[in-house]
């Protein structure tokens, strides 16, 4: 028996959740175990220090851990379905495996980056489970797997060249509030906010105060996750992934702003009343880009609210029957 919203990727198969030993036998799990062992050796090199070193030593992609738990949890999402998925391992997938083993020798010798090289441990992933599961499984894995891609640490260069006309415009609007409040002027250049409040001169420099490149891929990583969870239909998910790059960008405006408030005010009678004095240390700091995350959940979880009570279907499933909620 098959129940879930019809259209929708994510329908429920109500059947008894599948173990691996039960979706691959004893011998197909001991085989895709010796193989997984082999592909993380053979591909060690990019995971351990394209990856797994930029995890620890680079504060913007420190959630890179979590994207393969995310990945996990969303195959565990589909156990159901697997469970009613026969294995019908396919040599296409063999192809693709060693696609992805050409291509990553040819980055680790010929051309040298480091980006398409970790994209390969990827596309080794996907041959492998198709060479073992068949194309049915890797049509419920796809995304798991194609989501691992947040992981990989974006090249220095493009990742500065997308997210610094983010700062720019979050330095701007940043200005453009302070310089609304009492006796405050500011003056934004590039990324750096010259201000003024009273006889005290001061700077804000976006990149340290609230670096976009800090967050932005952290919430548009949110946003995917957000749009592949629950029950909804395909373009609604659409929607969700469009509106990645706005929240993000409002989130960073908003992060920036109240820095500068901060910054503005610490030493005044008012900043000491409400302990801005204290916020300026490293922690406080942090504790206020969790704060921003926590808003882009919000808007994230609003906005699928809002998506999802747009119309409500007739109980008697009559095509076109829509209604506004609560008439």
């Amino acid at each position: 028996m098959v129940t879930g919203t019809e259209g929708d990727d994510h329908s429920v198969v109500a059947a008894k959740p599948a173990s691996l030993t039960h979706l691959m036998g004893v011998r197909g799990l001991v085989q895709a175990s010796v193989l997984l062992v082999l592909l993380i050796a053979v591909f060690w090199q990019p995971i351990r220090y394209t990856m797994v070193h930029r995890w620890i030593h680079d504060a913007s992609w420190s959630f890179g851990w979590l994207v393969p738990v995310f990945s996990v949890y969303f195959l565990s999402c589909n156990t159901y379905r697997l469970a009613a998925t026969k294995i019908r391992p396919s040599y296409v997938g063999l192809v693709v495996l060693l696609v992805s083993l050409v291509c990553y020798m040819a980055t680790l010798w010929i051309y040298r980056f480091a980006y398409p090289r970790a994209l390969t441990v990827i596309g080794a992933i996907a041959g492998l489970t198709l060479l073992l599961a068949g194309w049915q499984v890797l049509r419920i894995a796809w995304f798991p797997i194609a989501f691992l891609t947040f992981s990989v640490p974006l090249p220095q260069t493009v990742y500065v060249k997308i997210t610094t006309p983010l700062q720019i415009l979050a330095s701007n609007v940043a200005a453009a509030v302070l310089s609304a409040l009492p006796d405050v002027h500011a003056e934004a250049s590039g990324i750096v906010i010259d201000y003024s409040h009273g006889s005290v001169l001061g700077h804000l420099n976006v990149e340290e105060a609230c670096s976009g490149m800090r967050s932005m891929m952290a919430i548009v990583t949110l946003g995917v996750a957000m749009a592949y969870l629950g029950v909804r239909p395909f373009w609604q998910r659409m929607v969700l992934v469009v509106m990645c790059v706005p929240i993000a960008m409002f989130c960073n405006v908003m992060r920036v702003t109240i820095t500068g408030v901060i910054h503005v005010y610490e030493h005044t009678s008012l900043g000491r009343a409400l302990g801005f004095k204290w916020l300026t240390g490293d922690t406080p700091h942090a504790l206020l880009g969790l704060a921003t995350f926590l808003v882009a959940l919000g808007l994230f979880t609003l906005l699928g609210w809002v998506l999802s009570n747009l119309y409500v279907t007739d109980p008697d499933g009559e095509a076109g029957s829509e209604h506004v909620p609560g008439h």
